[in-house]
């Protein structure tokens, strides 16, 4: 299903890293790791993970924001998305009437959203999206680096495994995020040398978060 064809919410990423954020918070807490469900947990929250990298790949490329300057509106939507990533069902600050007002939020069946579009004021969306989605994930792969860290001391071969992978998929998703948040400089970045057509942001992407170019 297209991005163009499909009214894309920033609540749906932030409540897929949710999940991850869920998982990871459990797994730090195990008194061992050399238990079955660590692999279980661990390989939910990394199917998380590739369910966002699937729903990154369907809303690529993102619109540009090369020579966009923040205003504002900008702030204002940060910080209602850094609010509701902490508490979903909070309604973020004082300018929220404003950002109704501007487009850049939405009321629908009697909840406050955040639409992600392609064109028109929703487009501006997309870089406080990205922004917080960032730095939440940034948080969240340096607490999996101590969470594969301790792995690593206990002989619990799918264990280990499980946390590893949810480590790497983290840095990749923080490497993906860095590069969106360039905009089209960064769709254009790496060529097809057979052809010379710019990679689309959505080939590039996918790659990273199933493991291709992890370092």
């Amino acid at each position: 299903m297209s991005a163009t064809s499909t009214v894309l919410r920033a609540e749906s990423f932030f409540g897929t890293l949710r999940r991850v954020d869920e998982r990871l918070e459990t797994l730090l807490g195990v008194p061992t790791y050399d238990d079955v469900s660590v692999y279980r947990t661990a390989d939910e929250a990394t199917d998380a993970l590739a369910e966002l990298g699937e729903a990154f790949v369907a809303a690529a490329p993102f619109p540009s924001q090369v020579e966009r300057t923040g205003d504002d509106l900008d702030g204002a939507l940060t910080r209602v998305l850094e609010t509701r990533y902490a508490d979903a069902a909070s309604t973020g600050d004082d300018s929220v009437e404003a950002l109704v007002d501007a487009g850049r939020l939405e009321h629908h069946a009697g909840e406050l959203v955040v639409p992600l579009s392609h064109s028109g004021p929703a487009a501006r969306n997309w870089e406080p999206t990205l922004a917080v989605l960032r730095a939440v994930t940034e948080d969240l792969h340096e607490r999996a680096e101590t969470l594969a860290r301790r792995s690593r001391a206990v002989d619990a071969p799918d264990a280990r495994v499980a946390c590893e992978s949810l480590y790497r998929m983290l840095a990749s998703l923080r490497d993906v995020l860095v590069r969106a948040s360039s905009g089209v400089a960064f769709v254009g970045r790496r060529m097809d040398r057979q052809n010379d057509r710019p990679l689309s942001f959505a080939e590039w992407a996918g790659g990273r978060l199933n493991g291709g170019d992890n370092a």
